[in-house]
Protein backbone atom coordinates (compact mmCIF):
# COMPACT_ATOMS: atom_id res chain seq x y z
CA UNK A 1 0.00 0.00 0.00
CA UNK A 2 3.07 2.40 0.39
CA UNK A 3 4.73 2.05 -2.32
CA UNK A 4 1.30 2.87 -4.00
CA UNK A 5 0.82 5.71 -2.42
CA UNK A 6 4.68 6.78 -2.85
CA UNK A 7 3.82 6.16 -7.04
CA UNK A 8 0.41 8.23 -6.92
CA UNK A 9 2.44 10.94 -5.14
CA UNK A 10 5.35 10.85 -7.65
CA UNK A 11 3.40 10.95 -10.01
CA UNK A 12 1.04 13.76 -9.31
CA UNK A 13 4.58 16.02 -8.26
CA UNK A 14 5.50 14.91 -11.94
CA UNK A 15 2.79 15.96 -13.69
CA UNK A 16 3.54 19.46 -14.97
CA UNK A 17 1.33 22.24 -14.66
CA UNK A 18 2.66 24.04 -17.65
CA UNK A 19 3.55 21.67 -20.26
CA UNK A 20 6.11 23.48 -22.52
CA UNK A 21 4.33 21.71 -25.82
CA UNK A 22 0.88 23.41 -24.48
CA UNK A 23 2.56 26.89 -23.84
CA UNK A 24 3.83 26.88 -27.44
CA UNK A 25 1.41 26.12 -29.39
CA UNK A 26 -1.13 28.01 -27.30
CA UNK A 27 1.52 31.13 -27.75
CA UNK A 28 1.67 30.41 -31.48
CA UNK A 29 -1.41 30.78 -31.66
CA UNK A 30 -1.35 34.12 -30.03
CA UNK A 31 1.45 35.47 -32.03
CA UNK A 32 -0.70 37.68 -34.23
CA UNK A 33 -2.32 39.01 -31.85
CA UNK A 34 0.46 40.11 -29.92
CA UNK A 35 2.00 41.75 -33.75
CA UNK A 36 -1.52 43.79 -33.75
CA UNK A 37 -1.29 44.84 -29.49
CA UNK A 38 2.57 45.69 -30.31
CA UNK A 39 1.69 47.77 -33.48
CA UNK A 40 -1.28 49.87 -30.80
CA UNK A 41 0.94 50.17 -28.31
CA UNK A 42 4.34 51.26 -30.46
CA UNK A 43 2.02 54.09 -32.11
CA UNK A 44 1.10 55.78 -29.14
CA UNK A 45 4.36 58.23 -28.27
CA UNK A 46 4.94 57.86 -24.42
CA UNK A 47 8.18 59.59 -24.06
CA UNK A 48 9.09 59.98 -20.60
CA UNK A 49 6.94 62.43 -19.08
CA UNK A 50 4.26 62.69 -21.96
CA UNK A 51 1.02 62.33 -19.62
CA UNK A 52 -1.47 61.77 -22.32
CA UNK A 53 0.81 58.79 -24.09
CA UNK A 54 1.88 56.69 -20.82
CA UNK A 55 -1.84 56.73 -19.70
CA UNK A 56 -3.23 55.93 -22.88
CA UNK A 57 -0.52 52.78 -23.03
CA UNK A 58 -1.36 52.10 -19.53
CA UNK A 59 -5.12 51.65 -20.16
CA UNK A 60 -4.40 49.22 -22.29
CA UNK A 61 -2.32 47.23 -20.19
CA UNK A 62 -4.12 47.46 -17.39
CA UNK A 63 -7.65 46.52 -19.63
CA UNK A 64 -5.69 43.03 -20.51
CA UNK A 65 -4.12 42.12 -17.34
CA UNK A 66 -7.71 42.56 -15.82
CA UNK A 67 -9.04 40.20 -17.99
CA UNK A 68 -6.29 37.72 -16.78
CA UNK A 69 -7.35 38.33 -13.17
CA UNK A 70 -4.97 41.10 -11.96
CA UNK A 71 -6.06 43.29 -9.47
CA UNK A 72 -4.77 46.91 -11.16
CA UNK A 73 -2.98 49.78 -9.02
CA UNK A 74 -2.62 53.86 -10.86
CA UNK A 75 -0.34 56.09 -9.09
CA UNK A 76 0.44 59.11 -11.27
CA UNK A 77 2.53 62.29 -11.01
CA UNK A 78 3.32 64.95 -13.44
CA UNK A 79 5.44 62.73 -15.59
CA UNK A 80 2.84 59.68 -16.24
CA UNK A 81 0.71 56.87 -14.82
CA UNK A 82 2.85 54.14 -12.97
CA UNK A 83 1.04 51.00 -13.21
CA UNK A 84 1.33 48.00 -10.39
CA UNK A 85 -1.20 45.00 -10.94
CA UNK A 86 -0.71 41.62 -8.09
CA UNK A 87 -1.68 38.18 -9.50
CA UNK A 88 -2.27 36.68 -6.02
CA UNK A 89 -1.32 32.49 -5.66
CA UNK A 90 -1.82 29.18 -3.91
CA UNK A 91 2.08 29.35 -3.17
CA UNK A 92 4.31 30.66 -1.21
CA UNK A 93 7.07 32.58 -3.47
CA UNK A 94 6.17 36.26 -3.75
CA UNK A 95 8.05 38.00 -7.49
CA UNK A 96 8.71 40.82 -8.94
CA UNK A 97 8.39 41.70 -12.82
CA UNK A 98 9.24 44.94 -14.00
CA UNK A 99 8.92 46.68 -17.27
CA UNK A 100 8.67 50.09 -18.61
CA UNK A 101 6.11 51.74 -20.40
CA UNK A 102 8.41 55.20 -21.18
CA UNK A 103 10.54 55.44 -24.08
CA UNK A 104 13.44 58.42 -24.94
CA UNK A 105 11.14 59.51 -27.58
CA UNK A 106 9.35 62.55 -28.59
CA UNK A 107 6.24 63.04 -29.38
CA UNK A 108 5.17 62.72 -33.42
CA UNK A 109 7.69 60.16 -33.68
CA UNK A 110 5.33 57.76 -33.87
CA UNK A 111 3.33 58.78 -36.63
CA UNK A 112 7.08 59.96 -38.91
CA UNK A 113 8.41 56.30 -38.21
CA UNK A 114 5.09 54.54 -36.95
CA UNK A 115 5.05 50.35 -36.32
CA UNK A 116 6.00 48.16 -39.44
CA UNK A 117 7.15 44.59 -40.01
CA UNK A 118 9.80 43.39 -42.52
CA UNK A 119 9.92 39.86 -44.55
CA UNK A 120 12.78 38.44 -41.90
CA UNK A 121 10.00 39.31 -38.95
CA UNK A 122 11.70 42.51 -37.62
CA UNK A 123 8.66 44.85 -36.00
CA UNK A 124 10.07 48.82 -35.97
CA UNK A 125 9.03 51.85 -34.64
CA UNK A 126 10.30 53.85 -31.89
CA UNK A 127 10.22 52.27 -28.66
CA UNK A 128 9.21 48.91 -29.92
CA UNK A 129 11.88 46.89 -27.98
CA UNK A 130 12.18 49.03 -25.34
CA UNK A 131 10.10 48.64 -24.15
CA UNK A 132 6.60 48.09 -25.49
CA UNK A 133 6.97 44.83 -26.77
CA UNK A 134 8.27 43.39 -23.34
CA UNK A 135 5.61 45.14 -21.72
CA UNK A 136 3.41 42.85 -24.42
CA UNK A 137 5.36 39.91 -22.71
CA UNK A 138 4.17 40.19 -19.29
CA UNK A 139 0.62 40.57 -20.77
CA UNK A 140 0.82 36.91 -22.90
CA UNK A 141 2.66 35.65 -19.81
CA UNK A 142 0.02 36.23 -17.46
CA UNK A 143 -2.91 35.04 -20.09
CA UNK A 144 -0.95 31.67 -20.48
CA UNK A 145 -0.86 30.98 -16.87
CA UNK A 146 -4.21 32.07 -16.60
CA UNK A 147 -5.48 29.99 -19.69
CA UNK A 148 -3.51 27.10 -17.95
CA UNK A 149 -4.93 28.04 -14.54
CA UNK A 150 -1.46 27.99 -12.97
CA UNK A 151 -1.34 29.49 -9.17
CA UNK A 152 1.77 27.90 -8.23
CA UNK A 153 3.26 31.56 -6.91
CA UNK A 154 1.91 33.20 -3.61
CA UNK A 155 2.13 36.72 -5.66
CA UNK A 156 2.97 38.07 -9.05
CA UNK A 157 3.47 41.94 -8.90
CA UNK A 158 3.87 43.64 -12.07
CA UNK A 159 5.20 47.36 -12.10
CA UNK A 160 5.41 49.75 -15.28
CA UNK A 161 7.82 51.94 -14.91
CA UNK A 162 6.03 55.44 -16.39
CA UNK A 163 9.73 57.16 -15.95
CA UNK A 164 12.79 54.16 -16.18
CA UNK A 165 14.36 56.25 -18.65
CA UNK A 166 14.67 59.42 -17.38
CA UNK A 167 14.75 57.87 -13.52
CA UNK A 168 12.57 59.58 -10.92
CA UNK A 169 12.12 59.55 -6.73
CA UNK A 170 8.69 58.40 -7.32
CA UNK A 171 9.69 55.54 -9.35
CA UNK A 172 12.50 54.65 -7.02
CA UNK A 173 10.38 54.88 -4.15
CA UNK A 174 7.63 52.30 -5.65
CA UNK A 175 10.45 50.09 -6.89
CA UNK A 176 12.28 50.02 -3.21
CA UNK A 177 9.10 49.73 -1.46
CA UNK A 178 7.92 46.41 -4.04
CA UNK A 179 11.47 44.90 -3.86
CA UNK A 180 11.28 44.63 0.09
CA UNK A 181 8.61 42.68 -0.34
CA UNK A 182 9.63 40.12 -3.11
CA UNK A 183 11.77 36.77 -3.18
CA UNK A 184 13.21 37.91 -5.86
CA UNK A 185 12.98 40.31 -9.11
CA UNK A 186 13.05 39.74 -12.38
CA UNK A 187 13.72 42.63 -15.01
CA UNK A 188 11.89 42.62 -17.86
CA UNK A 189 14.22 44.76 -20.12
CA UNK A 190 15.43 43.83 -23.53
CA UNK A 191 17.50 40.65 -23.78
CA UNK A 192 20.89 40.61 -25.60
CA UNK A 193 21.44 38.56 -28.66
CA UNK A 194 21.58 34.59 -29.01
CA UNK A 195 19.43 33.92 -25.48
CA UNK A 196 21.57 36.60 -23.75
CA UNK A 197 20.82 37.91 -20.00
CA UNK A 198 22.62 40.56 -17.77
CA UNK A 199 23.84 38.66 -14.92
CA UNK A 200 25.71 41.96 -13.51
CA UNK A 201 24.87 45.52 -14.35
CA UNK A 202 27.17 48.25 -13.09
CA UNK A 203 26.01 51.06 -10.33
CA UNK A 204 27.52 54.62 -10.76
CA UNK A 205 28.37 57.77 -8.44
CA UNK A 206 28.55 61.22 -9.36
CA UNK A 207 30.64 63.87 -8.37
CA UNK A 208 30.99 68.17 -8.66
CA UNK A 209 34.68 68.62 -8.02
CA UNK A 210 35.80 72.51 -7.82
CA UNK A 211 39.28 73.78 -7.49
CA UNK A 212 40.00 77.30 -6.43
CA UNK A 213 43.07 79.04 -7.03
CA UNK A 214 44.98 83.14 -6.98
CA UNK A 215 43.97 84.86 -9.96
CA UNK A 216 46.90 86.78 -11.26
CA UNK A 217 48.41 88.25 -14.84
CA UNK A 218 50.14 85.10 -16.54
CA UNK A 219 53.37 87.23 -17.31
CA UNK A 220 53.82 89.43 -14.28
CA UNK A 221 52.35 87.82 -12.03
CA UNK A 222 52.70 83.63 -12.00
CA UNK A 223 55.02 83.76 -8.74
CA UNK A 224 52.11 85.40 -6.62
CA UNK A 225 49.34 83.17 -8.35
CA UNK A 226 48.39 79.85 -8.36
CA UNK A 227 46.14 78.45 -11.29
CA UNK A 228 43.34 76.29 -10.60
CA UNK A 229 43.02 74.77 -14.03
CA UNK A 230 46.51 73.63 -13.40
CA UNK A 231 45.13 71.64 -10.66
CA UNK A 232 42.45 70.43 -11.95
CA UNK A 233 44.72 68.93 -14.58
CA UNK A 234 46.48 67.23 -11.79
CA UNK A 235 43.00 66.07 -10.36
CA UNK A 236 41.85 64.42 -13.42
CA UNK A 237 45.07 62.74 -13.81
CA UNK A 238 44.57 61.24 -9.91
CA UNK A 239 41.07 59.81 -11.49
CA UNK A 240 42.37 57.97 -14.31
CA UNK A 241 44.87 56.42 -12.60
CA UNK A 242 42.21 54.82 -10.20
CA UNK A 243 40.66 53.98 -13.02
CA UNK A 244 40.55 49.68 -14.11
CA UNK A 245 42.93 49.82 -17.33
CA UNK A 246 41.18 49.83 -20.81
CA UNK A 247 41.85 46.46 -23.08
CA UNK A 248 43.57 48.58 -26.35
CA UNK A 249 42.97 50.48 -29.12
CA UNK A 250 39.22 51.51 -29.10
CA UNK A 251 39.05 50.99 -32.60
CA UNK A 252 39.59 47.13 -31.69
CA UNK A 253 36.45 46.86 -29.70
CA UNK A 254 33.56 48.04 -31.47
CA UNK A 255 31.09 45.97 -31.96
CA UNK A 256 32.10 45.86 -35.99
CA UNK A 257 35.65 45.06 -35.21
CA UNK A 258 34.89 41.99 -32.67
CA UNK A 259 32.80 40.46 -35.43
CA UNK A 260 35.74 41.09 -38.03
CA UNK A 261 37.55 39.22 -35.58
CA UNK A 262 35.17 36.56 -34.74
CA UNK A 263 35.06 37.41 -31.06
CA UNK A 264 31.59 37.66 -29.31
CA UNK A 265 30.74 40.09 -27.28
CA UNK A 266 28.86 39.59 -24.15
CA UNK A 267 30.18 43.35 -22.27
CA UNK A 268 33.33 41.04 -21.18
CA UNK A 269 35.33 44.46 -22.38
CA UNK A 270 34.12 46.86 -20.04
CA UNK A 271 36.10 47.63 -17.30
CA UNK A 272 35.75 46.47 -13.99
CA UNK A 273 35.13 50.25 -12.82
CA UNK A 274 35.33 53.58 -15.39
CA UNK A 275 35.76 56.94 -14.30
CA UNK A 276 34.57 59.67 -16.80
CA UNK A 277 35.49 63.54 -16.33
CA UNK A 278 32.24 64.50 -18.34
CA UNK A 279 32.46 68.06 -18.12
CA UNK A 280 35.63 69.94 -17.30
CA UNK A 281 35.02 74.04 -17.21
CA UNK A 282 35.97 77.52 -15.76
CA UNK A 283 34.86 81.08 -15.39
CA UNK A 284 38.10 82.39 -16.62
CA UNK A 285 37.87 82.93 -20.36
CA UNK A 286 41.15 85.52 -21.22
CA UNK A 287 44.56 83.32 -21.98
CA UNK A 288 46.66 85.77 -20.31
CA UNK A 289 44.64 85.74 -16.81
CA UNK A 290 45.43 82.84 -14.49
CA UNK A 291 41.90 81.54 -13.71
CA UNK A 292 41.08 81.14 -9.99
CA UNK A 293 38.46 78.42 -10.37
CA UNK A 294 37.63 75.93 -12.46
CA UNK A 295 35.65 72.66 -11.69
CA UNK A 296 34.79 69.08 -13.22
CA UNK A 297 31.99 67.13 -13.12
CA UNK A 298 32.54 62.85 -12.84
CA UNK A 299 30.83 59.59 -13.20
CA UNK A 300 32.14 56.38 -11.61
CA UNK A 301 30.50 53.77 -12.61
CA UNK A 302 31.11 50.10 -11.05
CA UNK A 303 30.35 46.28 -11.11
CA UNK A 304 30.65 45.80 -7.10
CA UNK A 305 29.69 47.99 -4.53
CA UNK A 306 32.87 47.91 -2.53
CA UNK A 307 34.84 49.42 -5.65
CA UNK A 308 32.37 52.41 -5.77
CA UNK A 309 33.04 53.04 -1.76
CA UNK A 310 36.55 52.72 -2.16
CA UNK A 311 36.63 54.96 -5.06
CA UNK A 312 34.52 56.96 -2.90
CA UNK A 313 36.77 57.25 -0.61
CA UNK A 314 40.06 57.89 -3.00
CA UNK A 315 38.20 60.79 -4.61
CA UNK A 316 37.24 62.32 -1.19
CA UNK A 317 41.26 62.47 -0.59
CA UNK A 318 42.71 63.46 -3.36
CA UNK A 319 45.07 66.55 -2.02
CA UNK A 320 46.52 70.16 -4.18
CA UNK A 321 49.71 69.57 -5.56
CA UNK A 322 49.62 73.35 -7.23
CA UNK A 323 50.62 75.49 -3.58
CA UNK A 324 47.46 78.23 -3.41
CA UNK A 325 44.60 76.02 -4.37
CA UNK A 326 42.53 74.05 -2.55
CA UNK A 327 39.69 71.33 -4.27
CA UNK A 328 36.45 70.39 -2.63
CA UNK A 329 34.32 67.24 -3.63
CA UNK A 330 30.38 67.65 -3.43
CA UNK A 331 28.52 63.96 -5.18
CA UNK A 332 27.83 60.48 -3.60
CA UNK A 333 26.88 56.94 -4.90
CA UNK A 334 23.52 57.29 -6.47
CA UNK A 335 22.98 53.62 -7.09
CA UNK A 336 24.47 50.47 -6.36
CA UNK A 337 24.94 47.54 -8.95
CA UNK A 338 23.45 44.51 -9.63
CA UNK A 339 26.07 41.96 -8.44
CA UNK A 340 26.06 38.53 -8.84
CA UNK A 341 25.68 37.30 -5.31
CA UNK A 342 25.34 33.50 -5.08
CA UNK A 343 21.44 33.79 -4.80
CA UNK A 344 21.61 35.31 -8.36
CA UNK A 345 23.70 32.76 -9.49
CA UNK A 346 20.72 30.64 -8.56
CA UNK A 347 18.27 32.30 -10.59
CA UNK A 348 21.13 32.83 -13.46
CA UNK A 349 21.19 28.59 -13.43
CA UNK A 350 17.70 27.94 -13.32
CA UNK A 351 17.06 29.98 -16.33
CA UNK A 352 19.83 28.79 -17.60
CA UNK A 353 18.25 24.90 -17.40
CA UNK A 354 14.56 25.89 -18.33
CA UNK A 355 15.93 27.34 -21.46
CA UNK A 356 17.95 24.23 -22.01
CA UNK A 357 14.95 21.83 -21.49
CA UNK A 358 12.55 24.14 -23.46
CA UNK A 359 14.81 25.15 -26.29
CA UNK A 360 17.87 23.39 -26.34
CA UNK A 361 19.75 26.48 -26.33
CA UNK A 362 22.49 28.05 -24.41
CA UNK A 363 21.75 30.86 -21.77
CA UNK A 364 24.60 33.74 -22.09
CA UNK A 365 25.20 35.58 -19.63
CA UNK A 366 26.43 39.48 -20.38
CA UNK A 367 28.25 42.66 -18.33
CA UNK A 368 26.16 45.68 -18.80
CA UNK A 369 27.34 49.34 -18.05
CA UNK A 370 24.11 50.81 -18.49
CA UNK A 371 21.70 51.29 -15.31
CA UNK A 372 17.74 49.80 -15.31
CA UNK A 373 15.02 49.52 -12.63
CA UNK A 374 17.04 46.46 -11.77
CA UNK A 375 19.45 48.26 -9.89
CA UNK A 376 17.48 49.63 -7.66
CA UNK A 377 15.75 46.38 -6.70
CA UNK A 378 19.06 44.56 -6.38
CA UNK A 379 20.09 46.16 -2.89
CA UNK A 380 16.78 44.74 -1.32
CA UNK A 381 16.34 41.32 -3.75
CA UNK A 382 18.15 38.95 -5.84
CA UNK A 383 17.43 40.75 -9.32
CA UNK A 384 18.29 38.71 -12.96
CA UNK A 385 18.16 41.06 -15.81
CA UNK A 386 17.40 41.39 -19.70
CA UNK A 387 14.38 38.51 -19.97
CA UNK A 388 12.50 40.31 -22.38
CA UNK A 389 12.27 39.99 -26.18
CA UNK A 390 15.63 40.70 -28.34
CA UNK A 391 16.31 43.88 -29.78
CA UNK A 392 18.56 45.84 -31.67
CA UNK A 393 19.90 49.15 -32.28
CA UNK A 394 17.51 51.06 -29.05
CA UNK A 395 17.45 54.47 -28.52
CA UNK A 396 18.00 55.16 -32.45
CA UNK A 397 15.93 55.59 -35.24
CA UNK A 398 17.01 51.75 -36.10
CA UNK A 399 15.40 50.60 -33.27
CA UNK A 400 14.06 47.30 -33.84
CA UNK A 401 12.74 43.96 -32.49
CA UNK A 402 13.17 40.52 -33.49
CA UNK A 403 9.94 39.24 -33.48
CA UNK A 404 10.77 35.26 -33.73
CA UNK A 405 12.31 35.49 -29.91
CA UNK A 406 8.62 36.53 -28.96
CA UNK A 407 7.23 32.70 -28.57
CA UNK A 408 10.46 31.10 -27.10
CA UNK A 409 11.11 34.21 -24.88
CA UNK A 410 7.87 34.15 -23.56
CA UNK A 411 7.39 30.64 -23.11
CA UNK A 412 11.04 30.82 -20.95
CA UNK A 413 9.29 33.61 -18.95
CA UNK A 414 6.31 31.30 -17.66
CA UNK A 415 8.45 28.49 -17.01
CA UNK A 416 10.89 30.19 -15.26
CA UNK A 417 8.19 31.65 -13.12
CA UNK A 418 7.03 28.27 -12.20
CA UNK A 419 10.75 27.14 -11.60
CA UNK A 420 11.47 29.94 -8.95
CA UNK A 421 8.13 29.20 -7.12
CA UNK A 422 8.38 25.38 -6.72
CA UNK A 423 11.74 25.46 -6.79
Amino acid sequence: MKSLICLAVAASLAQDALPVGELKQRMGNYFNAYVKDLEVLTNIDSGSGDVKGSKAVTDLLAAQLTASGGQVERLTNDKGTHLIVRFKGQGKKKLLLMAHTDTVFVAGDAAKRPFRVDAQQHAWGPGVGDDKATCLQLVYAMKLMKELNYKGYGELVLYFDAEEETGSDFGEQIITRLAKQADACLVMDTARPNWGIVAQRKGYATYQIDVKGISGHAGNAPHHSASATMELGHVITALYKLASPLPGDPHRFTEEALAKRHVPDRGQFIPANSINVGVVSTPNTKRNVIPDAASAVVEIRCFELAELKRLDKAIRAIKPKVQGTSISVKGQIVVGPEQKTPKVQQLIDTYKRVVKQAYGATVTEWLAGGISDGNVAAQYTPTIDALGVEEHDEHTAREWVDLTTVTPRTVSLVKFVQAVCER
